[in-house]
């Protein structure tokens, strides 16, 4: 019996080129950058969310993705210091 997973995020062309980009991941195909990613995201410690997004960090880094909370697609991968982060649940961004 197979079975297929679904992931439950989505990638845009712009997630996938920051990840790849950001993770140092331009020499995989954007199939191989979205199974690591997920692997990033499910292995994940850390999250927080504002109304619009939730902010997933990668271990061992200041890097995040984020992601669009009304369709879960990743949006981008972004490096956010800790006042960055407290700027953007303060303002709600």
């Amino acid at each position: 019996m197979s079975y297929y997973f679904k992931h439950n995020y989505s990638f845009s062309d712009h997630g996938l080129q920051r990840a790849s980009e950001r993770l140092r991941l331009k020499d995989m195909d954007f199939f191989s950058v979205k199974e690591h990613c997920m692997k990033l995201i499910d292995n994940s410690l850390y999250q927080f969310e504002t109304s619009r997004h939730i902010y997933i960090k990668v271990a061992k880094s200041e890097l995040f993705f984020v992601v669009n909370k009304l369709n879960n697609l990743v949006v981008t991968v972004t490096k956010m210091s800790v006042s960055r982060q407290l700027e953007v649940i303060d303002k709600d961004i």
